[in-house]
């Protein structure tokens, strides 16, 4: 429900209901923030979202990676071993069109200390190794057109993560910065931006 906007903005510029799906991760409100990780029960079921929506239409998918989903997946679209398994192979060639939004991708400037949400082996710390994982990789993976959409005033993901910022993805066709908009704001405000992106051909 919290991006049911996003939904209804696509509504109102021409998707029908059997072009937008939706996953989230996490357990909702049956755990507390601090306590979530980047699990590989999350990425996995991006994973299964993903191959059975192109399953289903017949058509690769366009994934808008809003916050903590951004790095979740970034993830889940190039597969291998998430902690000790093997989650099977890239998914590239599924995605046509990859927008991360206030996307956590080098973690969060809140993320000083290690625990938790913040630990440095599946967390938001930017020494996290699952974030290792996704920054490292030598060419972009996430779709054949790969976009980041951030602000200098992000209150939740930040600019600075261990030297780099925080929200970009490396190897990405463009990223696009704002000022003055908060962590929710550059999700809301950048909707015009996002549904332009996902039309470039």
């Amino acid at each position: 429900m919290t991006f049911k906007f996003v939904r209804n903005f696509l509504l109102k510029n021409n998707y029908t209901e059997d072009e937008i799906y939706g996953t989230t991760w996490g357990d909702g409100p049956r755990r507390f923030i601090l306590w979530v990780r980047l699990e590989c029960q999350y990425i996995k079921q991006v994973r299964v979202l993903i191959r059975s929506v192109v399953d289903f239409t017949g058509n690769k998918v366009d994934v808008l990676a809003y916050s903590m989903g951004s790095p979740i997946s970034r993830k889940a679209i190039l597969g291998g071993k998430c902690g000790k398994e093997d989650i099977g192979p890239p998914m590239t060639d599924l995605v046509e069109t990859f927008i991360g939004v206030a996307g956590a991708n080098y973690g969060s400037f809140l993320c000083f200390v290690s625990f938790g949400i913040c630990n440095t082996e599946n967390g938001l710390h930017c020494e996290s190794k699952m974030l290792e994982n996704i920054n490292t990789q030598p060419t972009k993976y996430e779709a054949r057109r790969v976009y980041a959409i951030y602000s200098t005033a992000d209150n939740k993901v930040g600019l600075d993560c261990c030297g780099t910022n925080c929200s970009m993805i490396p190897n990405a066709d463009d990223q696009f910065v704002y000022d003055g908009w908060d962590h929710e704001q550059i999700m809301y405000e950048t909707l015009p931006l996002q549904l332009d992106l996902i039309k470039r051909a």
